[in-house]
């Protein structure tokens, strides 16, 4: 005997969602707006009324006991008789002749009717779906009247398709905890380090905790935090959550898992990629008429679903397309819906902590326990500070006023009271390129609700214009702005910029340790943010989850002594100071190419210093070179990273931008590199907005310069010198150019593994360093 729990609205959205992903699916109705919608029309409930009424009701066959449950909207008392009633929000105008009930919200009632009728032994009893506009508050009521006989046979009909489903993912179910229960480590050792961080992940999820842990390259991190976790899992709506900011990190942990499935691990594991990399179309036109995979979606979501499901144990991105052109589905729409069934899931840090785009069902609804690993955690700082920040730029309201020229009614008014505050703002920056605020200009977020409501009527009333994708773009980045607004605490800044000929209006987050806290502790059951650069911890501790987690700090498992780390002190790279310091960054890369033939990577603090020194090289230089430029593709990248793969004739020498895309997550293994050079260490450009940072920083912890600059800088300075040494076998240099690094401060942050470094006060000294170093590791 199988026994189920079912929510009826996940069995009718499974079982009669239908038609096409329609604008209403990329608005993203959000949970607030159904909600006071929804209550809207409940507040007008007489006294006999009743609003979000529990309804159970037992159902037996012969092999399953299942237990269907939901919540009524209304139970309504109209002249001596009760009708249920379903409340469906829309963005449509719900009058327009083609306005049809759907499929699934009638499901839904028929549903709650059955069970109704069961419960309280009726025959026959009237049912309504009513719909709301959100623009107007507007409502239609579609009026049923049901008899139990003609909906037992609907009932029988869905509980019967339904239980197929169920019993395939039960079926799952049953196997992966067996195969959990089996799975062995993959390898015969554990590294240096490993098994550590395994029992500290492990006790952190079975505590619900918080973790945070310094986990260096080299003790399998990816492998140890995922067979940790998934030795934790038994409940099934348990899900793990791996986060990685970078794609490569993405591919570690997809090769991670498809080695575990290799062995008896029978698990589902997808990869969610953002919307607009994984579309099918060369320019993303979210709307079923122009897009063939959003026409029709929800006839085709049910099959594809299963087809995925019932093949694949690792769903990559390119599996994923793979099974969207099969059943011509939306393959971003059609990942997020499939997520609901896997146990692992890969994706970027935005589907957990950002506002705006986070799995809702998982972190704002009951009903699953996520366990998030984040890795690269010393990322999430200024991502987290990104993602509770939002900018508006004058020029898409002038583009907005352009595209939505023709539709009627009009919008140029909304748009108009919008760029006239926009204008009011130029007026103040006559004399100041930057203006900040404690607060938002209330007349300029009205301007902005007031739009948005000008362009839901106008395309409500203009469902087929011709350019309403590009509309429903800039509705969107307002859309966006105002949830973000709806964070405004004493953590924010309003920052209003003139670049070029625009004006930006910037709702600043300076610290959304706030918002990550009440994610991790009161959305997750689990959550451990590792690196190998959280240096210092309790940095990162402070500003994700204002000091809670506990901490681990594991040792590298390299020796040391296999990294040739040198400090040129002689040298100072301050921004006052770079002109004059050029001739002694030549002059040590020249030592350090002709030292050794190999791979070189000079790693600089921007891109006008690399090509300062670029330009300043011997043309007679025995080395190729390779120079990073800005906006980089990622193709372009990955063909510059194979040119360090290949047997060389002769050095090759890179120019990079610390914190860019070559700096971290990618494995320089081997004769890949030799060694580093970094120019600098690594501060933050010196801006408004850095500063901002610092004034906050200083006020609140007492450690402005170190929390806004110092610490961000090491960090990238730490993870370019991680570059060298990826495995036991690899032996490098790593030279690190700047008077600074001498500083007590700057020694503070260094790595345990660095305590052995030197220092070379002119070339001669270093010359002499990296000969006797090749020598002694040659031998």
């Amino acid at each position: 005997m199988r026994h189920y729990k079912i929510s009826v609205g996940d069995m009718v959205s499974f079982l009669y969602a239908t038609g096409d992903l329609s604008s209403e699916t990329f608005q993203n109705v959000s949970l607030l707006d159904g909600t006071r919608a929804h209550q809207y029309v409940q507040s007008q409930y007489g006294s006999s009324d009743q609003a979000e009424v529990p309804i159970q009701l037992s159902y037996l066959d012969n092999s399953h006991e299942i237990i269907i449950s939901g919540r009524i909207d209304g139970l309504l008392v109209i002249d001596s008789y009760t009708t249920i009633q379903e409340i469906k929000s829309s963005r449509y105008n719900i009058f327009d002749e083609a306005f049809t009930v759907k499929l699934e919200h009638l499901s839904q009632l028929k549903m709650y009717a059955y069970m109704y009728m069961k419960n309280q032994g009726l025959t026959e009893i009237d049912g309504r779906v009513t719909y709301i506009e959100l623009s107007d508050y507007k409502q239609r009521h579609m009026e049923y009247i049901f008899k139990i006989e003609d909906l037992e046979v609907f009932f029988l009909d869905s509980i019967s398709k339904y239980l197929i489903w169920l019993d395939i993912l039960n079926d799952h179910y049953q196997l992966k905890m067996v195969s959990l229960n089996e799975m062995v480590f993959p390898f015969e050792t554990y590294r240096r380090g490993q098994r550590e961080m395994m029992k500290a992940v492990y006790q952190t999820m079975l505590d619900q905790d918080i973790l945070y842990a310094i986990a260096p390259t080299g003790i399998g991190k990816t492998m140890a935090s995922l067979f940790a976790s998934l030795k934790t899992l038994n409940d099934p709506t348990q899900k793990i959550f791996y986060l990685t900011a970078k794609t490569v990190g993405k591919q570690i942990a997809l090769d991670t898992m498809d080695m575990l499935h290799e062995g008896t691990l029978e698990t589902k594991t997808l990869e969610l990629t953002s919307k607009d990399a994984i579309c099918f179309l060369e320019k993303r036109e979210c709307d079923p008429e122009k897009c063939i995979y959003a026409k029709g979606f929800f006839d085709r979501l049910q099959e594809a679903t299963k087809d995925i499901f019932q093949n694949e144990k690792l769903m990559r991105r390119s599996v994923v397309e793979r099974y969207a052109q099969k059943h011509q589905v939306c393959p971003f729409e059609f990942s997020l819906y499939v997520s609901y069934f896997v146990d692992v899931v890969i994706c970027d840090y935005n589907y957990v902590f950002d506002p705006r785009t986070h799995l809702i069902r998982y972190f704002d609804e009951p009903g699953y326990k996520p366990l998030v690993l984040i890795d690269e955690a010393h990322n999430l700082i200024s991502r987290s500070r990104d993602m509770y920040s939002a900018t508006v730029v004058k020029s898409d309201f002038i583009k907005l006023r352009r595209l939505g020229s023709k539709l009627k009614p009009t919008i140029r008014t909304g748009v108009k009271h919008v760029l006239d505050i926009f204008d009011s703002f130029e007026a103040d920056l006559t004399d100041h390129s930057f203006i900040s605020s404690k607060s938002l200009n209330n007349a300029f977020y009205e301007a902005l609700k007031y739009l948005m409501k000008k362009v839901e009527n106008a395309l409500k009333e203009n469902p087929k214009y011709p350019k309403k994708a590009d509309v429903l773009e800039g509705y969107l980045s307002i859309l966006g702005f105002t949830k973000i607004y709806e964070y405004y605490n004493d953590s924010y800044l309003t920052n209003i910029e003139k670049l070029e000929d625009d004006i930006f209006v910037t709702i600043q987050c300076l610290d959304a340790s706030k918002f990550i806290l009440d994610t991790v502790e009161n959305k997750t059951y689990g959550s451990v943010f590792f690196s190998a650069t959280l240096y210092p911890i309790e940095y990162y501790q402070e500003l994700l989850t204002q000091n809670e987690g506990e901490t681990l700090k594991i040792q590298s498992p390299f020796d040391h002594q296999r990294l040739k780390l040198i400090i040129m002190d002689q040298i100072s790279t301050r921004y006052q100071d770079r002109l004059g310091s050029i001739e002694g960054v030549v002059e040590t890369i020249v030592s350090v190419v002709n030292s050794k033939k190999g791979n070189y990577i000079v790693f600089f603090p921007s891109y006008q210093y690399l090509n300062q020194v670029l330009e300043q090289l011997p043309e007679n230089l025995d080395a190729d070179i390779l120079i990073q430029k800005r906006d980089m593709e990622y193709m372009l990248r990955d063909l510059m990273i194979e040119k360090f793969k290949k047997t060389i004739e002769r050095s090759q020498l890179a120019f990079f931008v610390m914190g860019g895309m070559f700096a971290e997550g990618i494995d320089y293994v081997g004769d890949m590199l030799n060694g580093v050079i970094v120019v600098g260490v690594g501060l933050p450009m010196i801006n408004e907005t850095n500063n901002q940072l610092k004034t906050y920083y200083q006020e609140h912890f007492n450690k402005g310069f170190l929390y806004a600059y110092q610490y961000p800088g090491m960090n990238k300075v730490i993870q370019a010198v991680g570059r060298v040494i990826r495995t036991t076998s690899d032996y490098g240099v790593a030279i690190l150019i700047d008077d600074r690094f001498s500083h007590l401060s700057y020694k503070k942050l260094f790595p345990p593994e660095w305590k052995h470094y030197e220092t070379a006060r002119n070339q001669k000294q270093l010359n002499h360093l990296l000969s006797d170093f090749w020598m002694k590791m040659e031998k």
